[in-house]
């Protein structure tokens, strides 16, 4: 807790690492990624405040399906979710970004409880206006907010709760690990429940390939926007001089690995500085970096994954058209 800094206010509490530390993880990963054989930035460094934004308008387009058919799932369970356990006064969210799919949860659990504690864990200070907007429409809710990575969030956990929770992963984030780093990950919230304490957890499920590769390839551009965004983070915050005209945007479906793959092509030969690392970077032509990977779910990868983390799946609902599946993962 002492490498946090907080906000109080009489039902909000706002807990955020320093900048500089923020800062220099930034800097670290991208000398890594950017001098690796194969080039590579991780996804969550998509997720400053533009990036969140972007984010948001992309679950607006007419060709991103996750989020419709996630509320969708939400607005059928979350009545049920909410008696399961009448012990669940604290909710977890993972990746809380804006909240707003969670506000179909908080609806379900703030009529049958005097009083609810909401936890959202976001790399984007989005969560301080999000989470006041919640204190103004729900009465009985407080909130600690937690701007910090997944891992970094959980930590603190232990420090700020001492009830039972159920812990939100909404969106299909995790399809962004490889399934080790999705065991290692479970494992990690793992360590932070107890043995009342539940996951939910989405995941996008495999479906028709013309599906999926709309999904990361909307015709307004915005997917393509939100992958340059890192290099202008770059560029703002590490003195970089990537020319964003000069890479092209490219997702496609990875049938062997069952993934979506985003990546940034180099137009032509080029170099690009990043004065803060003192580090120059050489660009073939159509050389790339992978920017993020989104697995694709068949039941037996779920149930598989569930048991490498010590978990059972007690409950699983879908949407109509079965595109996407919320689980509810108890520890064994």
């Amino acid at each position: 807790m002492n490498v946090l800094e907080s906000i109080d206010e009489d039902r909000l509490r706002i807990f955020e690492k320093p900048f500089e530390a923020v800062l220099d993880a930034f800097a670290r990963d991208v000398r890594r990624g950017l001098t690796a054989a194969r080039k590579f930035l991780p996804p969550k460094y998509f997720y400053d405040e533009r990036g969140s934004q972007l984010f948001d308008r992309i679950t607006q387009t007419k060709e991103y399906y996750p989020t419709n058919a996630e509320a969708e799932i939400l607005r059928s369970c979350s009545a049920e979710l909410s008696m399961l356990r009448e012990c669940w006064k604290v909710l977890v969210e993972l990746g809380s970004g804006t909240s707003e799919k969670t506000r179909i949860l908080l609806d379900a659990f703030t009529k049958n409880r005097d009083e609810l504690h909401y936890v959202p864990i976001d790399v984007s200070d989005i969560l301080v206006d999000s989470s006041r907007e919640l204190l103004d429409l729900y009465p009985n809710l407080r909130v600690e907010g937690v701007i910090a990575e997944y891992r970094a969030g959980l930590k603190i956990l232990n420090d700020i709760l001492d009830q039972h929770k159920l812990i939100l992963f909404l969106g299909s984030s995790i399809g962004n690990f490889t399934i080790e780093e999705s065991t290692d990950f479970l494992g990690v919230i793992r360590s932070a429940m107890n043995e009342k304490d539940a996951l939910l957890i989405g995941f996008d499920m495999v479906k028709d390939i013309r599906v999926l590769e709309a999904a990361y390839n909307d015709s307004a551009g915005v997917t393509a926007a939100f992958n340059m965004n890192v290099l202008r983070r770059i560029n703002d915050e590490l003195g970089g001089n990537f020319d964003l005209q000069q890479f092209n945007h490219h997702a496609f479906f990875n049938a062997r690995k069952s993934r979506i793959e985003m990546h940034l092509v180099s137009k032509k030969k080029q170099q690009v500085n990043i004065s803060a690392l003192d580090l120059t970077v050489s660009f073939e032509k159509d050389e790339s970096i992978h920017t993020e990977n989104s697995k694709k779910f068949t039941p037996e990868i779920i149930d598989a994954l569930a048991e490498a983390a010590d978990f059972t799946v007690s409950h699983t609902w879908q949407d109509s058209r079965k595109y996407f599946s919320l689980c509810l993962f108890i520890p064994e």
